[in-house]
């Protein structure tokens, strides 16, 4: 692919990612008043933000390649390929949500900054995590479908996209669950 049609649908999408993630660390801001009052969420939030990434973007991207070998496309795209890489990556966000909920806590301890019992911060953690995960793994599967339906290298917009809308989401379902669970 020549550098001019990367920089045609990268370009476009990257402006915007960067709107997004200003929109991101305003949410990020506005919470300021839950993270007083639960101070473990200070050390979830970018545990939390860093997993969704990790996970959602190698879910992008295991799909783009199945899509670019053949696996799945417009016409087979709920398949067996679709349905265990979807299934993995909501076990995995369950997992490793629960891993970082218990080492947001044992950190707040260290720093001597844990406010609520270890139950809730992995409660937070865990719903806050799975809601994210199970939401930007249909928005993967969109952007996949969307970049080949377009004619669109989804290597080029996968990354960028669920960076930027995984910030935003994940951010709202912490905040979110804090305040339902942390009774705030």
């Amino acid at each position: 692919m020549k550098v001019s049609a990367v920089l045609k649908q990268s370009l476009p999408l990257l402006l915007l990612c960067g709107i997004g993630e200003v929109a991101a660390g305003a949410l990020f801001g506005h919470s300021a008043d839950t993270l007083d009052l639960l101070p473990g969420l200070i050390v979830l939030v970018p545990a939390l933000i860093g997993l969704r990434g990790n996970i959602n973007t190698t879910l992008g991207s295991r799909l783009g390649s199945a899509a670019h070998m053949g696996l799945i496309s417009s016409k087979n795209f709920l398949n067996d390929e679709m349905k265990e890489n979807f299934k993995a990556s909501i076990m995995l966000s369950v997992a490793m949500s629960f891993l970082a909920g218990l080492l947001a806590y044992l950190t707040s301890i260290a720093v001597g900054k844990s406010s609520v019992s270890m139950l809730i911060i992995i409660a937070i953690a865990v719903l806050a995590g799975s809601i994210a995960g199970i939401i930007l793994a249909f928005i993967t599967m969109g952007i996949i479908l969307f970049a080949f339906k377009r004619g669109l290298d989804p290597d080029n917009v996968t990354g960028p996209s669920l960076a930027t809308v995984g910030d935003l989401i994940t951010l709202a379902c912490i905040f979110g669950v804090a305040i339902l669970i942390g009774g705030i």
